[in-house]
């Protein structure tokens, strides 16, 4: 029984001494806070990421800026040599129209033509003529296919001669090969009222006198 006791009394004094050496080696490991450290690691790990990626991404930034800036430079010369082109084509159109235009009036003004011309009076008188007028048989007037309506010519008749200044204020004729029509007073002045038509010129002018 002595030695059952003595037996206890060693089993506990070192069941006390081995607790007692297992609390400084659990002091031991206090300060390693291991979810502060592995915190501490992600934020280091994380910050060198994001320089990296701001190191990669700078070149690249820098290229699209480089390429925007050279794309809208592009873009704005584009647009000056459209406009460009746009002046000198509507320049061209202004210069054609013009030099047409010219020509047209060259031609118009220049005008000659030689043919038979007639004339017509009593059966007519008083109607309205094309450009408004009444017609007035013993005026000096005279209806072409295309002159210009009021303007004047100059009719001279090659057999004789004699040449009259008319008034254009009439279409015809429609008939025949003839590309004059005359009033009475014109055709009297140039000696075809008894023939009935004439062989004669027309040529433009700029007024009655």
């Amino acid at each position: 029984m002595r030695i059952t006791l003595t037996t206890i009394a060693i089993l506990l004094s070192l069941s006390a001494t081995a607790r007692a050496d297992l609390v400084p080696s659990q002091s031991l490991t206090t300060p390693f806070d291991v979810p502060s450290l592995a915190s501490a690691a992600l934020s280091r790990d994380s910050q060198t990421l994001n320089a990296n990626t701001l190191a990669l991404a700078a070149p690249s930034m820098l290229t699209t800026q480089v390429s925007t800036d050279a794309m809208t430079a592009s873009a704005v010369l584009k647009a000056n040599d459209n406009d460009a082109l746009n002046n000198t084509q509507q320049d061209s159109n202004t210069s054609v129209l013009d030099r047409l235009s010219s020509v047209a009036s060259d031609t118009v003004r220049k005008f000659k033509q030689t043919g038979i011309a007639s004339w017509y009076g009593h059966q007519f008188n008083g109607r309205k003529t094309a450009n408004g007028d009444r017609f007035d048989m013993n005026g000096l007037t005279a209806a072409h296919r295309s002159l210009p309506l009021s303007c004047f010519i100059r009719v001279t008749n090659k057999d004789n001669g004699k040449s009259v200044i008319v008034k254009v204020n009439d279409r015809g004729p429609y008939s025949g090969n003839r590309i004059l029509d005359l009033s009475f007073g014109a055709a009297q002045q140039l000696g075809i009222v008894n023939k009935g038509m004439g062989n004669v010129t027309i040529e433009r002018v700029t007024s009655p006198n």
